[in-house]
């Protein structure tokens, strides 16, 4: 076998192995099945995996590997099928004509950020009508009560941790808080102008270290927004990606993400404090039962891992039946 033969053989098993590992996350997503910490990790990867089979199909065209060539267009084509939400989004109700629009913002504070004060600085700029904080620790607490941005907040629902599971709610319309399920969940109803509203901010433990809580969280955030009588917003740092099965079960119950809805749904947001650039969206606002988003908004959070998000909500208009036409003539 000359050299020639032997670098052919290894492009082609190298092109086999990316095609396999490829598949293999794409069966888990066919299926439906969210298996473990390593699965949930791939599947987050799923559409930097669609240029290795493009290229491993084109390689296998090019060199007359037929088998290597019908794999990898197949598994492309089941990349390609899943992304179609993110490619033509789905429609939303209109927003209720003249209703008065209430912005709702999430962040992610990183329970280690020595910045707060900065961020604060940020959220004043930004001027959201409710703030959703996760990995809000006594520190995080005691920063933002001493900032001016506190007095334009007089409702607050406070449940600081020492590290990552610590979560607020601040809102200038009043609140009613509920009791939550989870230390990770805030469960409270806002007094929009145009009506209350249910808002879940959530932020589920990170699956790469337990993934059981993760998926069962997961589980409890979509029973909770689907048994919702209000208007609903769920929004927080889910640590889960469109890509992720057990998060695509939250879109089956009625429950619709603003950036896919608003035509970002590639858009990424973790994580944002490396060398290289976030490759894939953690951080969520899903409407449902009646509630609509009209606009999404990402922003930079200094000192944070995350990139904080802002999007504007409003009651849907009711869906009514119009007369069909009198068959008498």
């Amino acid at each position: 076998m000359n050299r020639r033969q032997i670098l052919h053989g290894v492009a082609v098993l190298v092109a086999w192995v990316g095609v396999a590992g490829v598949g293999v996350v794409m069966l888990s997503q066919a299926a439906g099945w969210n298996g473990g910490a390593l699965t949930a990790t791939l599947q987050s990867l799923t559409p930097y995996g669609i240029p290795v089979v493009l290229a491993s199909a084109a390689f296998g065209v090019w060199k007359r590997e037929d088998s290597l060539a019908t794999v990898g267009a197949l598994v492309a084509l089941g990349a390609f099928a899943l992304s179609i939400p993110l490619v033509v989004p789905p429609g939303q109700p209109a927003p209720t004509p003249e209703s008065i629009r209430t912005s709702v913002a999430s962040v992610n504070l990183l329970y280690s950020n020595p910045v707060v004060d900065e961020v604060a600085d940020e959220l004043v700029d930004l001027d959201p009508d409710v703030i959703v904080f996760s990995e809000y620790t006594p520190a995080h607490r005691d920063a933002l009560l001493a900032h001016p941005l506190a007095d334009r907040y007089r409702y607050q629902v406070n449940r600081d941790e020492r590290r990552s599971s610590g979560m607020a709610v601040w809102s200038r319309y009043p609140l009613d808080a509920m009791p939550a399920g989870t230390d990770r969940t805030v469960d409270t109803e806002v007094s929009a102008p145009d009506g209350p509203i249910r808002l879940l901010g959530v932020h589920p433990p990170t699956p790469v270290f337990d993934f059981d809580l993760w998926e069962g969280e997961l589980r409890r955030i979509g029973e909770t927004a689907a048994d919702s009588a209000l208007p609903t917003l769920v929004i927080g740092d889910f640590n889960a990606s469109y890509w992720h099965p057990a998060f695509r079960d939250l879109l089956a119950r009625d429950l619709t993400d603003a950036h896919v809805a608003n035509g970002s749904g590639w858009s990424t947001s973790w994580p944002s404090d490396r060398s290289l650039p976030p490759f894939v969206r953690l951080d969520h606002a899903l409407t449902g039962n009646g509630l609509v988003s009209t606009d999404v908004d990402d922003f930079r959070v200094p000192g944070s891992d995350h990139i904080g998000l802002i999007v504007t909500v409003a009651p849907s208009t009711p869906a009514t039946d119009e007369p069909g036409p009198d068959a008498s003539g």
